[in-house]
């Protein structure tokens, strides 16, 4: 046994010594300032309780009789030889406890145990070293011990005897901000004399806070009441003098020397830490360092909105878009790719826009847009030079980018998630796909960017042909184009007419939920070549979720009960895709020649021909960016990121491999180099995102721009800011005129796509928002109408692709209407009516 350790070796005893002495040891061995000293080890307390007669499972009787017990000879001698040695170079010691508890992850024990200043004799000593041990049974510790689930007999405590510091100023340093959880701010808390009058908060100590970034420097007088100084034995607490108390303890030198020391501890743990120093003579001590169990790291800081980014922007929840709760390893990826990819590519291109930024707040995605703040006419005039070769060539470019930049990491995708990963190899991969993210999203925007600008010069050309504005319009000569979306459903209405063909199947689809259809498949040999056919479908198909953005939730790939309820759902309605995609296209072809019917032969009129085509031929983007970016991105990251799990499962990290979404990119990072077990956090996460999603949270905080409010591209994209002007007492609400056409009939409301399967025949959907994968509702409803988005959002597009009446953007469907409410819904004047 070894019952003392000096602090240079402690490093290597963890188990032993405990966690304050273990931090004071690595941070000695990085050259750090710590005073010398040494550890009383578990053993001795271990050798001490057996001596006595004691044992750790009776920890209820442990703290009144290790204040007296009699310590063994050969643990003193060993004691009493260091502690002397020590005293030769220091005159006084300090006792502290350490507890190895102190490092578990969420367990903060700041002033669980005891400290002991100004020790001189050995007698005294020994009684310190009695009280310290002690302080691990006291009623607040085996409290705060059963709260945190820590067994008292899982824990070592180790006693740090450590060369007193005869402070004249000390304090702590926090390397992030403990009160705005700011990771780039170091603040400090310094006072007179020994720091206990800082820790104890008897004294009100002067603020410093430091700017990580730029060194800038925030200071704020404290009172400084009191300070604690070195008696003959022990301490004792004077009153500071009142020049004392009117200047700043520390100069701005010294205190951004003590910023650098905190973050070079930091940087050493990797994590943010609080550190209590000492200054004697001019010179730093660094006394003691520990975790801040509530810290955010900077990586968390730059994708959560804070208070800090809300000064002077405005933020609106992105339903649209982004709609739902995001696990925090989704928004690790996509917030820093979105803001990247579009202001890349948009900056590139020259669109007259200004930055975009996107944050996460209670597991929200809010965005903020700034207009351009350049000079406007240049700003025009380099993009439509830069847009005009893209017009002719928006879908080449866009399948050239997909086959070159895409696929390739895709199918990489496709191989790492089958293979049993290394922490090395999964840490690699995971830092490949991270920084791929940001490229697609880059793709994302180079793709959609042309596409847009194309349909805006359609728009102006319509607009001096005939004098008048009509988006809705012109998005209706554009319907019809074969998509990914289009294809997906074809493909599965395909399925469906087999399905006809073959009366075991058929049988099994009439009679089965979607949930069970698989299994009474499998049950026969029509049934299984039936799923083969499934299964070769979602092979270029299956890669898109119920959730879009978010990598929670299953693929087709996994769950084949989602396509599957899709076939069932033609199979019920009837729904002929080929016959009902052709009557669109045949509709569009004659509104679009009696549209140029309506006008002489001109240069202007063919120039509007012209850009047509280019958009027509353009048109499958707005659908297809989703299909390979939006939707296959998140799904392929997902099955190898599961694979990832798998490796940390296996090393403890957490219980399952789903789990692994509920870290943040940086803390994936950490547990593939050092692992470690992130359960409760985990537990945590999921309790807090399952919180916020039945949560009403804010639409928006601050206010937005005159240019904003006045952008028709923004209203088209996300819908209005600002809720249509209803009358509470009227039986009609307005929203955007988004398909052309009314109907009326009984209202059902979906909220989920676990929800699909009551939407019957001939019902109006009711709903938030639509992504490509509710496209399937659109062949059994007859109206759509939507709380969010604009006539550009893809409720809008498809209800057109469908002919079906929409209203989108109201902001109020889904909290007036109710399942069997009877409305009209008129698309081309933007209203709902509600019935008695």
């Amino acid at each position: 046994m070894m019952f003392t350790i000096p602090f240079q070796n402690a490093w290597q005893h963890e188990k032993t010594v405990g966690a304050k002495a273990k931090n004071l040891s690595i941070l000695m061995s990085r050259r750090l300032p710590v005073p010398d000293g040494f550890v009383v080890t578990m053993d001795a307390m271990t050798r001490t309780l057996d001596a006595n007669r004691l044992r750790l499972e009776d920890a209820q009787e442990l703290y009144g009789k290790l204040k007296a017990v009699s310590i063994p000879d050969d643990v003193k001698r060993e004691i009493k030889g260091r502690f002397d040695s020590l005293r030769e170079s220091f005159g006084a010691v300090a006792v502290r406890s350490s507890s190895a508890a102190e490092d578990l992850e969420g367990a903060s024990f700041a002033g669980q145990y005891e400290t002991y200043l100004n020790v001189i004799t050995f007698e005294d000593l020994l009684d310190k070293l009695r009280l310290c041990w002690a302080s691990m049974f006291s009623e607040q510790v085996l409290a705060y011990l059963d709260q945190m689930d820590i067994s008292v007999t899982d824990l070592s405590m180790g006693v740090v005897v450590q060369g007193l510091v005869r402070s004249d100023v000390s304090g702590v340093i926090f390397s992030a901000n403990p009160i705005t959880k700011n990771p780039l701010e170091v603040v400090i808390n310094a006072s007179y004399g020994l720091g206990e009058a800082v820790v104890s908060g008897m004294a009100t100590p002067d603020l410093y806070i430091v700017d990580k970034k730029n060194g800038e420097l925030k200071k704020e007088r404290g009172l400084k009441e009191v300070k604690i100084i070195a008696d003959v034995i022990g301490t004792r607490t004077v009153e500071t003098t009142g020049e004392e108390q009117q200047r700043f303890c520390l100069t701005d030198d010294v205190v951004r020397e003590l910023a650098g020391i905190a973050r070079r501890v930091e940087e050493i743990y990797g994590h943010p830490v609080d550190v209590e120093f000492g200054i004697e003579e001019g010179n730093i001590y660094v006394l003691q360092a520990r975790p801040i169990t509530t810290a955010v790291s900077e990586f968390q800081w730059s994708i959560l909105l804070n208070e800090e980014d809300k000064q002077g922007r405005f933020w609106f929840y992105d339903e649209t878009h982004l709609a739902g709760p995001k696990s925090p390893l989704f928004a690790s990826y996509m917030i820093p790719a979105f803001v990247h990819g579009f202001n890349t590519a948009f900056g590139r291109l020259h669109f007259p826009v200004g930055e975009n930024r996107i944050k996460l707040h209670m597991n929200h995605i809010y965005l903020s847009m700034e207009p351009f703040k350049g000079n406007m006419e240049e700003r025009l005039a380099k993009h439509q030079e830069i847009m005009r070769p893209l017009f002719p060539v928006i879908k080449k470019r866009m399948l050239d980018m997909v086959s070159q930049v895409l696929m390739p990491v895709y199918e990489r995708l496709d191989r790492d998630r089958q293979m049993d990963l290394s922490l090395a190899e999964a840490r690699e991969k995971v830092e490949e796909l991270f920084r791929f993210y940001q490229k697609a999203w880059e793709v994302h925007f180079d793709v959609v960017g042309p596409y847009g600008a194309v349909f805006s010069l359609l728009e102006r050309l319509y607009e001096q042909l005939t004098g008048n504005k009509d988006p809705l319009f012109i998005q209706e000569l554009l319907v019809g184009v074969m998509n990914k979306s289009l294809e997906t459903d074809l493909e599965l209405w395909r399925l469906a007419e087999r399905a006809k063909r073959q009366p075991e199947v058929l049988a099994a689809f009439q009679s089965e939920p979607a949930n069970r259809l698989a299994d009474r498949l499998r049950l026969s040999d029509a049934g299984q070549a039936f799923l083969a056919e499934v299964s070769r479908m979602l092979d270029t198909y299956g890669y898109r979720k119920k959730n879009t953005h978010e990598f929670l939730g299953e693929t087709w790939l996994e769950d084949v009960s989602i396509p599957l309820s899709h076939v069932q759902t033609y199979l019920q309605t009837g729904y002929d895709f080929d016959r009902e995609h052709a009557r669109i296209v045949r509709e569009r072809e004659q509104k679009y020649r009696a549209f140029l019917d309506r006008f002489p032969e001109s240069e202007l009129k063919n120039r509007f021909m012209q850009v047509y085509e280019w958009a027509l031929d353009g048109a499958c983007v707005r659908d297809d960016h989703h299909f390979y970016i939006d939707a296959m991105l998140s799904a392929k990251s997902r099955l190898f990121l599961l694979n990832v799990g798998n490796t940390l499962v296996n090393h403890g990290v957490m219980d399952e491999n789903e789990d692994i979404f509920f870290l943040y990119y940086d803390e994936l990072i950490q547990v593939l180099e050092h692992p470690r077990d992130f359960r409760k956090w985990i537990a945590e996460r999921k309790a807090e995102m399952r919180e916020n999603e039945n949560k009403d949270i804010p639409t928006h905080f601050g206010k937005p721009s005159s240019e904003l409010l006045a952008d028709p591209q923004f209203a088209r994209m996300h819908g209005t800011l600002q809720v249509f002007e209803q009358d509470d007492g009227s039986r009609t609400f307005k929203g955007f005129a988004a398909s052309q056409g009314t109907y009326t009939g009984k209202v059902k409301v979906i909220r989920s796509e676990d929800e699909f399967g009551k939407l019957k025949k001939g019902e109006i959907l009711v709903c938030k928002t639509t992504t490509p994968t509710w496209t399937i509702l659109f062949s059994v409803a007859s109206a759509v109408v939507t709380d969010a988005g604009g006539i550009l959002s893809h409720s809008g597009i498809i209800a057109r692709e469908y002919k079906l009446p929409a209203v989108v953007g109201t902001k109020v469907a889904t909290s007036r209407l109710k399942d069997g409410d009877t409305v009209t819904v008129d698309g081309t004047n933007g209203t709902v009516t509600i019935h008695d």
